[in-house]
């Protein structure tokens, strides 16, 4: 008989241990950035959204990208990734997709400033820019916010080591103020990407699984709540329950 209960008390130990902290709620998405979020390079102009969205999936859970662009042989397509824009013009592309009120938002920006070598001086203060007004348009989203990947090109790459160390700084700032941002590192190497900047599919299933590995984290800390239930009207052209 104490055999019995010691045995018992083992297994609900165990289940305890292997469950979640909390229970993944849904994810509604928006992906925001540049050719990177949008998928160039990629199969399908796919990028990190098809693997993210299937491994969200595999979670048991349902995903919803949301975004005024669609791309890529995919369904729920929508994201927020404008080919070859700076950061100040990312800036003023969120606000739309936000109306779609998601509870997680992805950031992976500022590669075209770092090749093209534009606003490197205030870079960092734009993309403060973009983190502040989307918590003060809803300050219980969760941000996750990705250092530029490497690149194959030595004086982009070193515009980028100035830059990422900003950008870690931003988030350790907001997150001592309590906001609910988390970086998310992506490691990159040369085999990963199809050109100096874009990742190919092994990349971009990199990015998918560092973004994963983000919401999860995330996730285990309580942030995530349950997406506001809204109809595709409340938020037109956006995606939402595409």
């Amino acid at each position: 008989m104490l055999s019995t209960l010691r045995n018992i008390f083992a297994l609900v130990a165990l289940m305890v241990l292997a469950s979640p902290a909390t229970a993944l709620p849904n994810i509604r998405v928006l992906p925001l950035g540049d050719s990177i979020t949008k998928g160039t390079g990629s199969t399908g102009i796919v990028g990190y959204r098809l693997p993210l969205r299937q491994k969200i999936l595999a979670q048991g859970v349902k995903v919803n990208m949301v975004g005024t662009l669609k791309n890529g042989n995919m369904v729920d397509a929508h994201h927020e990734g404008h080919s070859g824009k700076l950061l100040s013009d990312i800036n003023g592309y969120w606000q739309t997709p936000m109306k779609a009120k998601p509870n997680v938002v992805l950031i992976h920006a500022g590669t075209n400033n770092m090749d093209q070598r534009i606003d490197l001086d205030i870079a960092d203060k734009i993309m403060a820019d973009i983190v502040d007004g989307i918590f003060k348009l809803s300050s219980d989203v969760t941000i996750l916010l990705a250092p530029v990947i490497w690149a194959n090109d030595a004086k982009m790459q070193a515009n980028t080591d100035k830059f990422n160390p900003k950008i870690r700084a931003l988030i350790a700032a907001r997150q001592k103020s309590g906001k609910k941002i988390l970086e998310v590192p992506i490691d990159i190497k040369k085999a990963d990407l199809g050109d100096s900047k874009h990742p190919n599919d092994d990349g971009y299933e990199k990015m998918a699984d560092a973004w994963l590995k983000g919401i999860l984290a995330a996730d285990r800390k309580g942030w995530l709540k349950t997406p506001t239930p809204m109809k595709e009207s409340d938020a037109p052209g956006t995606g939402l329950g595409a």
